[in-house]
Order: C-alpha cells, then sequence, then structure tokens
C-alpha cells in the first residue's frame, strides 16, 4: 500500500505532465491525506451521471411532481452504479447507495480506492466529513408574555396575522437539524404527526438516520436544542409565547445533525427523506408527504463546496423552498459557507433588534459566479424560542434569522395558493419588498449587497405584494 501512496502523490504533485493523470485527478487531497496515517478510508464514490429534473416544474400535480423527481434520481443512480457496487461486493466491501447525490459511500482501502477512480463512470472520490453547526451564542433569556417576541413584530409578520388573517395555515414546514423536542407546549399541537386525539404517528413525520434517539429511534428527539429552537422561530405558539412566524402551519423534521454535527450520511439520508418522507422505519416513501418549505442551519466553513447541491437542486425541482443560514464566520468578506452559497439556495443573514447587521453574520460574495450572498437578512441577535427542556432560551446566529425567513414563506404561500411551490415567483418578492440597507464593505450596491443581501426581510410587504 506504501507504494501506492506514493505513486498517487507522485502522479498529483508531478509537474511534467500538461494535465493531472485521470486517476489521481479524481481523488481528493484529504482522501490521499486520511490514507496516509489509516489502513482505509471512508468515502463517497461520485458518478459522473447526473438526472434530468427539468420537466419537473411543468408537472403541476404535486404528488406527481414529486415522484417525477424521485424517479429521474432513482433510475440515475440504479443505471450507473451497478459497476462500482458489484466491485465492491466482490471486494467484500459495503456499499450504501444514494441517489439524490449520484454516490456510493464505502471503506476501501487504497489499492480499491485506485481502482474505483480508474472506472470511467467514477466523477470524483471525496471523503465522508462531518460538518459543524454554526456556533450559537447564548442571550439574554427575556420575559415570557402574550407579546410576540421581538423578531416576529420586526417583520411585522404580527400584523400579517392582524390584516390577512393568515398565520400559515395549509402549509407543512420541515428542518434538517438536531431533531425537535415534539411535545414541546409550544411545538406539539403543530406536530404533523400529532393526531386528533392527541395521540402520535411518527410515521412520514420523523426521520432519524443515525438512530440517536433510539435503535430503532421511534419519535422525535432533540439532544442539543438547536432543533427545537429553529422549529420553534418557524411555528412556535402556546399561546402565553408567541414565538412563531406561522403558528398554524404543521411541521416535520429529519434528524440529520446527530449532536453539534452533522455527518454527511445523516444529511444525505435526510435530503431524501425530505423529497419522499417514510415510515420511521424507512419503507414505503410517499412523495406527496413532503414538506413545502425546508429550513437548514448546518454548512460547510468554505462555500465552494459543491457536494450538496445536487441536493438543493432536487428540493428545487420538487417545488420545496430550500432556506439556509449564512453562516457564523462574519465579519470578513467571502465567508459565507455552502450550501448557503449555492444560487439555488435562499440564504439568510443576521441582525438584532436595533436593526445593525450582527458582527458574526457571514458575508458574500459567493464562490459560486461571485453571487451576492446573503439573499435576505432577517432577526437573529437574542432570539428567544423553545429549547429541549420544554422552556425557552435566547440564542443567536443565522441559525435564528434562517427560521424567519422560511416562516415568511409559510405565511405567502398560505395567503396566496397560486404560489405554492413557486420557487422562482416567490423568491423576487422576498427580495423586491425587503427593506434596503446600504452596506458597501464587501461589494454591491444599496439595494443589494454582501453584507444585507437585498436588505432586512419584511413579511407583511411580502404578503401583500403575494395577495396583489
Amino acid at each position: 500500500m506504501g507504494a501506492l501512496l506514493l505513486s498517487l502523490a507522485f502522479l498529483l504533485s508531478s509537474a511534467a505532465p500538461a494535465s493531472p493523470a485521470p486517476r489521481a485527478s479524481k481523488i481528493d487531497a484529504d482522501v490521499l491525506d486520511r490514507l496516509q496515517s489509516s489502513a482505509a478510508a471512508k468515502v463517497f464514490v461520485i458518478l459522473k451521471a447526473k438526472a434530468d429534473l427539468s420537466g419537473a416544474p411543468a408537472v403541476k400535480d404535486w404528488t406527481a411532481r414529486g415522484w417525477f423527481v424521485v424517479n429521474r434520481l432513482k433510475a440515475t443512480a440504479e443505471a450507473t452504479q451497478g459497476g462500482v457496487r458489484a466491485l465492491l461486493a466482490s471486494r467484500g466491501l459495503e456499499a450504501r447507495p444514494f441517489w439524490i447525490v449520484n454516490a456510493v459511500l464505502t471503506t476501501a482501502d487504497a489499492a480499491t480506492i485506485d481502482v474505483l477512480a480508474a472506472r470511467p463512470e467514477v466523477a470524483r472520490i471525496r471523503l465522508h466529513r462531518t460538518v459543524p453547526l454554526p456556533p450559537t451564542i447564548r442571550g439574554e433569556a427575556g420575559s415570557p408574555g402574550s407579546a410576540p417576541e421581538w423578531g416576529i413584530v420586526n417583520i411585522r409578520a404580527d400584523d400579517v396575522w392582524a390584516d390577512f388573517g393568515t398565520r400559515g395555515a395549509g402549509i407543512t414546514v420541515a428542518n434538517i437539524d438536531t431533531g425537535v423536542q415534539y411535545t414541546h407546549a409550544a411545538l406539539d399541537t403543530q406536530y404533523r404527526g400529532r393526531k386528533a386525539d392527541g395521540t402520535f404517528n411518527h410515521n412520514y413525520n420523523w426521520w432519524d438516520p443515525s438512530e440517536v434517539c433510539g435503535n430503532p429511534s421511534l419519535a422525535p428527539c432533540d439532544n442539543n436544542g438547536h432543533g427545537t429552537h429553529t422549529m420553534g422561530t418557524m411555528v412556535g405558539e402556546d399561546g402565553a409565547n408567541q414565538i412563531g412566524v406561522a403558528p398554524e402551519a404543521r411541521w416535520i423534521a429529519a434528524k440529520g445533525c446527530e449532536s453539534n454535527s452533522c455527518s454527511d450520511f445523516a444529511l444525505l439520508s435526510s435530503g431524501e427523506w425530505i423529497l419522499a418522507p417514510t415510515k420511521i422505519n424507512g419503507s414505503a416513501p410517499r412523495a406527496g408527504r413532503r414538506p413545502h418549505i425546508v429550513n437548514n442551519s448546518w454548512g460547510t466553513p468554505a462555500g465552494g463546496d459543491d457536494f450538496y447541491q445536487s441536493t438543493v437542486q432536487a428540493w428545487v425541482a420538487s417545488g420545496i423552498f430550500p432556506q439556509f443560514s449564512n453562516g457564523n464566520s462574519g465579519p470578513g468578506c467571502g465567508t459565507v459557507g455552502a450550501p448557503g452559497s449555492y444560487p439555488e439556495s435562499y440564504g439568510s443573514g443576521a441582525y438584532d433588534i436595533n436593526n445593525v447587521i450582527a458582527s458574526f453574520s457571514s458575508r458574500g460574495p459567493s464562490p459560486f459566479g461571485s453571487i451576492i450572498k446573503p439573499n435576505i437578512s432577517a432577526p437573529g441577535v437574542n432570539v428567544r424560542s423553545s429549547w429541549n427542556n420544554g422552556g425557552y432560551l435566547a440564542i443567536s446566529g443565522t441559525s435564528m434569522a434562517s427560521p424567519h425567513v422560511a416562516g415568511t414563506v409559510a405565511l405567502i404561500w398560505s395567503a396566496a395558493p397560486s404560489l405554492l411551490r413557486d420557487i422562482a415567483g416567490t423568491r423576487p418578492i422576498l427580495d423586491s419588498t425587503a427593506i434596503d440597507t446600504a452596506n458597501s464593505t464587501c461589494g454591491g450596491t444599496t439595494s443589494n449587497n454582501n453584507v444585507w443581501g437585498q436588505g432586512r426581510l419584511d413579511a407583511y410587504a411580502a404578503v401583500d405584494l403575494a395577495n396583489g
């Protein structure tokens, strides 16, 4: 194996050829680094073939559109992964296939990885990684009461409730996060798994691919608190605590983050489940049960990582609004993380109660064509929401800003059903109604810059325009 590693390293570093040798150029450098110190590496074998999803928006029926996307993705994976899977089986190696990204997860030694890289259908061999949740900052607890939280008032969501009679009814939101305490007083009645008699059915409403909440994982849990907090900002309310933007929307959840980090395995599995939720044992997928909106607070520090782009593209093709936090690596420019950096993602920065941008809020431009990021900014400092101990906690981060935007999309789609699933039509409404906030530090204009994006979120103006 040592000779093989030296050979691969030479192929990568040699300046003689005009282009890298085919095998070595397909293997990520961190895979080679891992093999220097370990006998094997856990890797994704990524196939070149990609499904054509361009016809999905023309499918008007919600369930049919969902199956169109899922079936195209699965068919492409099945048609192109056979050789890789057979090779791994012949060597007695396990292979975990994915279809939302056309890839196979395996643990292999250097010799096998070299053989895999030589296959013409293989595009890249990437190390399996763990993505950290952006660090959150504890804030002041605040005073509970009947008044909505400051972020709700700031974006004028409470005025939407009063003037339009819209609180998100008919919309299902999801998060890929650390889980949710589903029995929390501010969240239990909004959980789609709660039946009219007060009992629960978690099938199609909960997914825990790493089985952190049990083996098998039979009911939602949250061993961190983060996911309970973000869900509360989207839909939470218990009468005395008005913490959610769209408190009549329903929620489901996938535990893509095992604790304070999220494995690639769990994120891809959760991404597939969002497209076609299953029973809690992973069986009997139903694309018609997918959510309308999915909120995400996870991301890589490096905004140029395109590994998850196929996931976001599939959600969009399926009519699911892909909401992401921009990251907490500010105030430097170019600090936006992926997937928030993708053109297909709608990313949020964070500001405080005085409408001052948070110093931690990641800035653009994006590595993808130097596009402006974030897309918009929302309340993200000292945001009080539900916590996994049954109580409430105020914390800060772009993770707290993103669910304000996701909840606003729920209000828009509830108030204007003609826009439902129309992501291309919804984004301009959010953009054009945002309150312009100038900051040229990282480039851009008064109306659209790499600190604020299009500006401060205005839920009332967005719903008003959608209704107009």
